[in-house]
């Protein structure tokens, strides 16, 4: 072999061992891209409901699914399940890989790897019954419905199965365009059995224990007030109309938002009365309002639901797609009555002894303490504790007084006029 047909050989091999060092030092970065690539699953929240429970799983970015179910084992003891494979993607190293729920629906939700780039998300079910699943965009999410035993889950899902294309977003008017077919959830109607309707309150303090609610510039706490009043609107309820008041909470605890209809819920309430303070960045701002649940009319009572939810406007959003499942069943105009003669009492008894009494009307809001409800209920902001006249007003014996005393009446001429209380 000539020396120039050698040094082309060695430059040949010379060459590859190139090429193969360059592919042996890029193949870490190429996996690393791959998996970066994967879509995240980010979350898992749920909402219970009467006869039916709703997850959500929040993903990165928008990648294919997959869903099935399986029957319950009797041999192995393992119950029936539903499962969602989601391609493409991987469990965000913070999501819990279970999270337990026992409804009465679902048991528990289990995260977890059957392969690689593939994460199954398991639903144990305490029985197999409607189920639903389908997504929302921007941001991706995968929504899974299910209902109890002989339970059907919501009809008016905002977008389109699995299967098919979602539409641009999610947004307002997307909901708004759909109706619902049926009204699935069993609603809480008053005795029918010749005896007073109203028998049964809950009067909701709101915020709690590690949730101060809002901070007066004084000092004063939200939670505070909240709890102050409620338990005097329980002393005038059971005195002056003589039904059984159950307090959410009667003490500095916390109690998550979804917990507290479910107490009223548990209870078979007749009404759900949310007690609050208003609060605004704007110091001058004062005035009482009430609000029942409905989709948010209005960017001040959307910013509203939000604060008291502890959420995001853009976090709000989703909230209200997930309203309109719930809204044909939560009886919005009982709850519209209620907060509007809460309103009218509240205005005009105060009025009467204080000044700069601001009447802010009954507004509309997608409260998350008011969900899932089964009654009428409302939500009460009887002042700003961020305006420091109102302020010192909120932490007045007399004036939590009064104001109970107010909703008290209030509730009185609402049973009254729904002939569930008998005049007297």
């Amino acid at each position: 072999m000539s020396a120039n047909r050698k040094n082309e050989v060695v430059m040949q091999k010379l060459k590859l061992f190139s090429v193969l060092l360059s592919l042996l030092v890029l193949m870490p970065f190429l996996g690393l891209a791959e998996a970066r690539s994967l879509a995240q699953v980010e979350g898992l929240r749920f909402w219970t409901n009467p006869g039916y429970t709703r997850v959500v799983l929040d993903v990165s970015r928008e990648t294919d699914y997959r869903f099935a179910t399986l029957p319950a084992d009797t041999k192995s003891g393992v119950g029936p399940r539903l499962y969602v494979d989601i391609s493409s993607s991987e469990r965000a190293a913070d999501l819990n890989s279970v999270v337990n729920v026992r409804d009465g629906v679902v048991k528990k939700v289990r995260t977890g790897t059957p392969q690689p780039g593939t994460t199954r998300v398991v639903f144990d079910l305490a029985a197999l019954g409607e189920h639903k699943v389908f997504h929302l965009s921007d941001p991706f999410r995968i929504v899974v419905d299910v209902g109890g035993s002989g339970q059907a889950v919501p009809r008016d899902n905002p977008t389109a199965s699995a299967s098919s294309p979602a539409g641009k977003d999610d947004g307002i008017a997307a909901v708004l365009g759909s109706a619902p077919e049926s009204a699935p959830l069993r609603v809480r109607l008053p005795s029918g059995d010749g005896r007073p309707g109203l028998r049964r309150i809950v009067v909701d303090p709101g915020h709690g224990g590690k949730d101060p609610g809002a901070v007066g510039p004084n000092g004063v706490l939200e939670k505070d007030v909240n709890l102050a009043m409620a338990k005097l609107l329980k002393q005038y309820l059971e005195k002056e109309l003589g039904v059984e008041v159950i307090l959410t909470r009667d003490r500095d605890i916390y109690l998550p938002l979804q917990e507290r209809t479910a107490i009223a819920n548990r209870a078979e309430a007749d009404l759900f009365i949310s007690l609050h303070a208003n609060a605004s960045n704007d110091r001058r701002a004062y005035g009482t309002e009430t609000y029942f649940l409905n989709l948010a009319r209005s960017e001040q009572a959307a910013a509203v639901a939000a604060r008291e939810n502890g959420m995001t406007l853009k976090e709000l959003g989703d909230l209200e797609a997930i309203l309109f499942d719930l809204m044909a069943n939560s009886k919005i105009n009982e709850s519209s009555r209620l907060a509007t003669e809460i309103q009218k009492a509240l205005v005009a008894d105060l009025s009467r002894n204080y000044s700069n009494v601001r009447d802010l009307g009954v507004r509309q809001g997608p409260f998350f303490v008011l969900l899932g409800a089964t009654m009428p209920s409302v939500l009460v902001e009887v002042a700003f504790i961020s305006n420091p006249r109102e302020e010192a007003l909120l932490i007045d014996r007399r004036f939590q007084e009064r104001s109970a005393q107010a909703i008290a009446r209030a509730v009185r001429n609402y049973g009254v006029a729904l002939n569930l209380l008998a005049q007297r």
